[in-house]
């Protein structure tokens, strides 16, 4: 049925406009910095079959005037990876088979009063990404290089261009497209030039597997607030949703400290509320 619906949705691409955002980013929020360009370090908490696809979207985005991601070779424990924690100023990307809960990929964000991230974490979900799943329908190379390549590129503050399927392709991986297409576009580049185009007065990111510190993941919140309020308690530790668009979710916890954590949800497209 899955398939018939994609057909469904392709014989119409032509008759539709995209919707392209003029700037896809996230509120302006961007990782402090007080130099231009400066380097950002990506812990590669994956497995060896990610390597290559994580290696691929780390030297696409790189190609950015404004920054460049390193690699930094993580623990690719079972438990690091379930919780994948950027840890104080860290960047973490893992994979797990975190089951069929119906998202693809997870991006995840910290930001401080500032409106600065100072922890990012990109979860990858095996359950789906495999040859048992709707007979290995996402476990192809535009799939899994463009899910890597989208998650990254939200750690980074961006966003969607475009959220229908259906929609003319804009070839990004920031576009919702079936199939996907794997890599950033010239106006990715262009919107991370306009987010870190100044510096600031700090840095908010640090080098190197930090491990420790940054968000604990939990809930603070007093009981019928915040992340404790109904509802939430399938999604534990992302707090409430705020934003639904298509295939896209976005959820929101406020710890005991004031800080804002955001994630960014990818959902299958047969998922729905």
């Amino acid at each position: 049925m899955k398939h018939s619906l994609l057909l469904a949705g392709a014989a119409v691409t032509l008759s539709l406009a995209p919707a392209v955002r003029a700037d896809h980013n996230w509120n302006g929020y961007h990782w402090a910095s007080t130099v231009s360009p400066f380097t950002l370090t990506l812990i590669n908490s994956t497995t060896s079959e990610w390597d290559p696809f994580v290696t691929q979207a780390v030297a696409d985005w790189s190609l950015s005037s404004r920054l460049t991601l390193v690699e930094s070779e993580g623990d690719t424990s079972s438990k690091t990876r379930r919780s994948c924690k950027g840890g104080s100023g860290g960047m973490r990307i893992c994979n797990l088979a975190y089951g069929y809960n119906g998202w693809l990929g997870v991006a995840g964000i910290s930001v401080d009063g500032y409106g600065h991230i100072t922890s990012a974490y990109t979860k990858l979900n095996d359950s789906y990404f495999s040859p048992g799943y709707a007979n290995g329908y996402y476990d192809t190379f535009e799939w899994r290089q463009s899910v890597a390549c989208q998650e990254l590129g939200h750690d980074l503050g961006l966003d969607h261009q475009d959220e229908v399927f259906d929609n003319l392709p804009l070839f990004t991986c920031m576009d919702y497209q079936d199939p996907p297409y794997p890599y950033p576009n010239a106006h990715d580049y262009e919107e991370l030039d306009s987010l870190y185009s100044s510096t600031d007065s700090y840095d908010s990111y640090a080098g190197g597997d930090s491990g420790g510190g940054g968000d604990s993941g939990g809930c603070n919140a007093p009981q019928g607030k915040g992340c404790n309020k109904a509802g939430v308690e399938d999604h534990p530790g992302w707090g409430i949703s705020v934003s639904r668009r298509g295939d896209l979710e976005v959820f929101l916890r406020i710890d005991s400290r004031g800080l804002r954590h955001y994630t960014f949800v990818r959902w299958i497209k047969e998922h729905r509320h």
